[in-house]
């Protein structure tokens, strides 16, 4: 059953899920809420960040606990974000994921092509330590398609977020949707 994304009191809505009460309370400002919803989403957040990083091969390059606090910061970070329940928080959490990603794919291909280091003459053994930056460029070009695919269909963007960059399953993802995996297949 689909919850209803209206926001109503925390007083009038004592049949929601827990976590949906403490998101309402995030977005009522409350730090403690936030903090409660970070500990009590952290293992499947470190699981998704996990299955993400080493199904892109990025796994010696960025580290689940890195990815999964550098996008618990941003989300703090973020003005005017409004969470109105569990859909909310990882559809969000997907797009932080993919952002923390590709910018960490730029700041590896500006390394590669030098980025403001000291210029020097590699030997033959050298050039064979090079990084490979297909993974980088992979992502980028990824990212570059989806932000056309925004202006498109902004609901295909963030199944293809929480499918590519959030490493969730499509059942995962019809859940979080309040739909059943077929009806999320038909959408597709």
């Amino acid at each position: 059953m689909k919850e209803d994304n209206r926001a109503m009191p925390l007083d009038t809505a004592p049949d929601l899920p827990p976590i949906t009460l403490l998101l309402r309370r995030v977005t009522e400002g409350d730090r403690a809420a936030l903090d409660q919803v970070f500990e009590s989403l952290y293992p499947e957040l470190r699981r998704v960040a996990r299955a993400r990083l080493h199904s892109q091969g990025r796994a010696d390059s960025m580290n689940t606990t890195m990815l999964v606090h550098e996008s618990f910061m941003r989300l703090v970070n973020a003005s005017g974000l409004r969470l109105e329940d569990r859909r909310h928080f990882f559809a969000y959490a997907a797009k932080t994921m993919r952002n923390v990603i590709i910018d960490a794919a730029r700041e590896h291909q500006a390394e590669c092509r030098g980025g403001g280091a000291e210029h020097v003459t590699l030997a033959a053994d050298d050039a064979l330590q090079v990084p490979d930056t297909r993974a980088s460029e992979e992502l980028i070009r990824v990212n570059d398609a989806l932000l056309e695919l925004e202006a498109l269909d902004p609901e295909l963007v963030q199944v293809v977020e929480m499918r590519y960059f959030g490493g969730y399953t499509e059942q995962e993802i019809a859940d979080f949707q309040g739909v059943t995996e077929r009806n999320y297949r038909l959408t597709l």
